[in-house]
């Protein structure tokens, strides 16, 4: 089955009192040829292509070194407020974090979490990961609606499904201690429905896919690697929220703006609302 055309929003901007929501693994920069699909020379005009045509109100990126995230920063403009810390004891290195639309939400608070059994030590491991994992959250306030919610960029270790499980229980309790309404975007590095999403449902954060009252386009699979994308595929990367969110509409975005990859992974989109 063909992706849909590059030129069309897959979401695109949101009226009030919605909130759009979108996760995307930005694919840490290596050295590759320019021509190469993986170079970030070659993608990074179609992330911010990306980004600038869906206007998401909170984005939530992974794998950004900081030379991707000041590439971000100064293309997409003092519209979005950047969150967003790296892994290291000193926030240095690879980063997950939120990108925030300003006009839309203000920043109350900022916090960074280590997945980690010391998650208030920057830079702490845990159950045998080979690096830190970490999470990046924001207290917001939606200027519109007056609604405050918590928004939560991460992601989880690659090599075990024990460390993913005890990170995944580690966030449901961080939710719960907040008692706000919140939405956590992540690369679980694990497909939904297995027990890392199992973990955080537990704790009333769920996927927002089967909450939808519309899934726009397909359900394709969130890893392509730069290949044809697959629909029924693993879907690895999400946007899951509480409970007391109501979902109008999600989707899997395989964009390519200008026949370009924005990355490996494609874009997981989520318009929540929260009834109170």
């Amino acid at each position: 089955m063909q992706a849909p055309p590059d030129d069309q929003p897959t979401i695109g901007p949101v009226p009030a009192p919605a909130v759009h929501c979108m996760t995307l693994n930005l694919r840490r920069r290596v050295l590759r040829p320019p021509t190469h699909p993986d170079a970030w020379e070659r993608r990074r005009d179609a992330v911010v292509a990306l980004v600038t045509s869906e206007a998401p109100t909170v984005l939530a990126v992974q794998e950004a070194l900081p030379t991707q995230t000041a590439d971000l920063t100064s293309r997409l403009g003092s519209r979005w407020e950047p969150v967003v810390v790296g892994r290291g004891a000193r926030g240095g290195g690879e980063a997950v974090g939120l990108l925030l639309d300003q006009e839309r939400v203000r920043v109350v608070e900022r916090r960074t979490w280590a997945l980690s059994r010391t998650p208030s030590r920057p830079g702490s491991r845990s159950w045998a990961t080979a690096f830190p994992r970490h999470a990046v959250g924001a207290v917001l306030e939606d200027r519109t609606t007056g609604t405050v919610f918590l928004a939560v960029a991460t992601h989880l270790d690659v090599a075990s499904p024990w460390a993913r499980l005890r990170q995944a229980e580690l966030l449901g309790r961080i939710v719960r201690q907040r008692g706000l309404p919140a939405v956590v975007m992540a690369d679980w590095n694990c497909p939904a429905g297995s027990g890392p999403w199992r973990a955080l449902a537990e704790a009333g954060v769920v996927d927002s896919v089967p909450r939808a009252s519309r899934l726009v386009g397909e359900e394709w699979g969130t890893y392509p690697h730069y290949r044809s994308p697959r629909v029924g595929g693993r879907r690895i990367d999400g946007v899951l929220v509480t409970e007391d969110a109501v979902v109008e509409r999600a989707a899997v975005s395989v964009r390519r703006p200008g026949g370009v990859w924005p990355s490996d992974h494609a874009a997981v989109h989520a318009v929540v609302r929260w009834a109170s």
